[in-house]
């Protein structure tokens, strides 16, 4: 409102000024006196001046009113318009979760981060919106999967620490994509008797998750990542070491525990 005074003084100076101006140098014969005849009475036609000069000034303060109006329309209705296709999108993305949770039994944690962390720059409004995924995380999510299940399909059995690994890999590319396995009722296993792993006699279940989980992600978000899904016939001899792991654990011959 300060601003909106001072250039509305502004006008009204300008053309006082200007008019004021103008008499002088008629007054000095610069002018033609016909135009500007100095009165020691203000006659009609000067205040007919006065007043046009007031009226100028008046409609100029106007304009500037209505395209400051007019700009900060035009800005209110982008911001609001980025807000509703960011809303709209997060929601979209939110719907994606639930039918993962719904169909694989996983449970999402901190979904905004997790969405944030596939399209870092839509919450902010000085940066434009996508609805394309950070290309290089989900290539991150599916080369560290694609790392997991490389093992899974070895020829070369992996020792009890190299399964530990493995698990505990898992875990943690799930946690990176903010959603964790669904813990069993029974027959997990316990490493060290004290940390729970999520996995208990299958471990194709979490694996297939992972997969699942990389490719609806990465789809969402507009790119072609799709994960091969290995199965049991593709883990023969991974299979065979995980089993003979896990049945050494319930008959105590490790440190890890089954509840």
């Amino acid at each position: 409102m300060k601003k909106d005074w001072v250039i509305f003084a502004g006008c009204i100076g300008l053309f006082t000024s200007g008019f004021i101006f103008a008499r002088l140098l008629a007054q000095f014969g610069y002018l033609p006196a016909i135009f500007f005849k100095w009165e020691d009475k203000l006659d009609i036609g000067t205040i007919f001046n006065i007043v046009a000069a007031i009226a100028t000034a008046l409609a100029a303060y106007a304009a500037f009113r209505s395209a400051d109006t007019a700009l900060s329309a035009a800005k209110d209705s982008r911001a609001f318009a980025r807000i509703q296709t960011y809303t709209s999108h997060q929601q979209q993305f939110d719907r994606l979760l639930d039918e993962c949770q719904a169909e694989m039994g996983v449970a999402f944690f901190r979904r905004i981060e997790l969405y944030d962390k596939i399209f870092p720059t839509n919450r902010y409004s000085e940066k434009p919106f996508t609805s394309y995924a950070e290309a290089a995380l989900a290539r991150r999510w599916a080369n560290r999967y694609d790392q997991l299940s490389g093992l899974v399909e070895s020829d070369v059995a992996p020792d009890d620490e190299g399964i530990r690994r493995w698990i505990v890999g898992c875990v943690s590319l799930a946690n990176d994509m903010n959603f964790t396995f669904k813990e069993p009722s029974e027959g997990q296993i316990w490493f060290d008797d004290s940390v729970y792993s999520f996995f208990d006699h299958n471990p194709a279940k979490p694996l297939y998750n992972l997969a699942e989980t990389v490719h609806r992600l990465a789809r969402f978000g507009l790119i072609d990542i799709s994960p091969k899904r290995v199965f049991k016939r593709h883990q023969p001899v991974f299979l065979a070491a995980y089993n003979d792991f896990y049945q050494r654990i319930k008959d105590g011959l490790t440190r890890h525990s089954i509840r």
